[in-house]
């Protein structure tokens, strides 16, 4: 006994006629009589008694085609829903740092990602990727640290309930405007920053770890604290001697502002990408091209030289 058997019944009831019946379910009549005799096996009642004057459900009969209608009620009902959630754009939702190479890579995505899917991209912090992750229903987050607190961070991790995967390791660089003065060096030192002004993001702090700064090298004299890369980027190149700390950054974003790179001497530290999602979560098709765009990338940059 399947589905179709239940509606080949209830169709039967409702017509009282094998032959008509099998008109309005675009079959033979031998096969939908054959069908029934099946459904009758299958159950060990008679569901139709056989008359001169046509079909009519038995006494037991009545009480099985109640259930085969209420049943074949819930079945379409729960086939409309899920053919209409098909219909709706799903969405995919991405917390990650303010990183120029990151928000390269989700380009090229968006080119190549299903036309349906709906596309929500946070630039954030750290423990507010976490909590997008954790607590607000965001799909993938990405989480940028200084390797010298990854146990802290692998501990949040655990805490939460999160699978993670590094991503990339690298040394932030000195983006700095073409014209800059310490843009003439090929290995820059702090000093060569001292009378420069530094732009940075103002929430790059981590509560736990006395609320030290934990994305970027110490800055000296004068700071302006901005909290979206693309002011960041803008202040730099329009601010004569400014510099900020980046994660390496594609050659047409440097030449779209006119700014350039330098690795600083006096800057040993390590910085990680993470990724991070929940537990119980497979990556899809979806996440996987975004992961795949992001490798990409970080393959290009990692062919350059500064």
């Amino acid at each position: 006994m399947d589905i179709q058997h239940l509606r080949y019944a209830v169709e039967v009831e409702k017509t009282r006629s094998i032959t008509k019946a099998a008109e309005n379910l675009h079959m033979s009549q031998p096969n939908l009589s054959r069908a029934i005799r099946e459904l009758e096996g299958s159950l060990g009642v008679a569901i139709f008694d056989r008359t001169p004057k046509g079909i009519r459900p038995t006494a037991q009969g009545e009480e099985f085609l109640h259930y085969a209608r209420g049943v074949l009620s819930q079945f379409d009902e729960m086939s409309q829903h899920y053919q209409k959630r098909e219909t709706v754009p799903h969405t995919l939702r991405l917390s990650v740092p303010r990183s120029s190479y990151i928000a390269a890579a989700f380009q090229r995505f968006a080119q190549l990602a299903d036309p349906d899917l709906t596309l929500d991209y946070k630039e954030t912090n750290a423990l507010r990727s976490i909590r997008n992750v954790t607590e607000d229903g965001y799909d993938l987050g990405i989480v940028r640290y200084q390797a010298d607190y990854e146990k802290y961070f692998l501990n949040i991790f655990q805490e939460k309930g999160l699978q993670y995967r590094e991503l990339w390791t690298f040394r932030y660089l000195a983006l700095l405007r073409v014209d800059h003065p310490a843009a003439r060096k090929q290995t820059i030192r702090m000093s060569d920053l001292a009378d420069s002004v530094s732009v940075s993001q103002g929430d790059l702090y981590v509560p736990s770890l006395s609320s030290r700064v934990v994305e970027t090298p110490k800055q000296n004299g004068r700071s302006i604290l901005t909290y979206d890369r693309t002011s960041q980027l803008e202040l730099v190149s329009s601010l004569p001697r400014a510099y900020t700390w980046v994660a390496p950054i594609l050659p047409e974003t440097l030449t779209r502002y006119h700014l350039t790179l330098r690795p600083c001497a006096d800057n040993p530290v390590q910085h990680k990408d993470v990724l991070i999602y929940r537990k119980q979560v497979l990556l899809s098709p979806m996440d996987e091209l975004f992961l795949s765009q992001i490798a990409q990338v970080q393959k290009e940059l990692s062919s350059l030289t500064y």
